[in-house]
């Protein structure tokens, strides 16, 4: 890879791993991401009206992939923010960034794809990392507690839900931007999902507690709405840049920053096994995308 390529893929992967580290932060996670989703699709608003003209909306197909990637959004956003507000972020955050195994044993499974050597051993090191880091202490009686963990603990099973739903949309998001103009498409469909996502805050929150995250934490809700934005304008950067295969690898790179944040500056605990366990997802990711 380029250095300019690295350098943008390093910068966009830390701010992934910021957002989550505010959104972690957040006095009320829901309506947090509510607020930062409004600020991020307002600055996104003058690229789409550039794009705009390009895109034809007439094809049905066309809304299929809008409404159904926004219902997928949605059920995402729920289940992020249930997960980082039942776990600590150095444990979650890894777990949901581990689609690249789950995609590609899909498509092993499901589409009859074939998968090269270095790609199994990527699905072996994200499995073997997804599992082992909820374990508190090195050594073979430690090995027990994530299998009995998945089933106890809700952190595990809203980041495995979080994980399943990133899977979903990224799949139904790879097949959309064939048929949809990349700009117009990840304009639309988050206000589909923002939708259904007030709806759902309607029914779960009053309009004082979502008023009360903005006067809270109204300076993070516009740092993660910028972060969001450029995050993203930086991939598609670094995609023009160098091969889209090292790009998605490296940028998994925001589990390890997330991990850290987690461990030093959220004071989380077994911070030393959990940075360990997340550098094998890193590494499984990163081999998975450049196989």
């Amino acid at each position: 890879m380029t250095t300019i390529a690295i350098v943008l893929v390093i910068l966009s992967a830390a701010m992934h791993a910021g957002r989550n580290y505010l959104t972690k932060k957040a006095s009320d996670k829901q309506a947090f991401v509510w607020w930062y989703e409004i600020v991020g699709l307002l600055l996104f608003t003058p690229l789409f009206v550039v794009y705009f003209p390009v895109q034809p909306l007439a094809a049905v197909d066309v809304w299929v992939f809008i409404v159904v990637s926004g219902l997928l959004h949605f059920v995402y956003w729920v289940f992020l923010t249930k997960a980082l507000e039942s776990g600590d972020l150095s444990l979650v955050y890894p777990i949901m960034r581990s689609s690249p195994a789950l995609i590609l044993l899909i498509s092993v499974i499901v589409l009859n794809e074939e998968v090269s050597f270095q790609g199994a051993a990527g699905i072996l090191l994200v499995v073997l990392g997804s599992y082992c880091i909820n374990m508190r202490a090195f050594g073979l009686d430690a090995l027990v507690r994530p299998l009995l963990s998945i089933s106890t603990d809700p952190a595990m099973r809203f980041a495995f839900l979080t994980l399943f739903s990133v899977t979903a949309y990224s799949i139904v998001d790879k097949v959309a931007v064939g048929t949809i103009h990349p700009v117009v498409f990840a304009y639309l469909y988050p206000w589909f999902s923002m939708l259904m996502f007030s709806g759902y805050l309607g029914v779960h929150k009053n309009w004082r507690q979502i008023k009360d995250e903005w006067r809270t934490n109204h300076t993070a809700i516009l740092v993660c709405g910028v972060l969001s934005i450029f995050g993203y304008f930086l991939i598609l950067v670094a995609f023009t840049i160098d091969r889209v295969s090292y790009v998605v690898g490296l940028r998994q790179l925001s589990i390890v920053f997330a991990v850290l944040l987690g461990g030093y500056a959220l004071k989380e605990k077994y911070r030393t096994i959990r940075l360990s366990f997340a550098c094998i997802i890193f590494i499984g990711t990163f081999l998975i995308a450049t196989g």
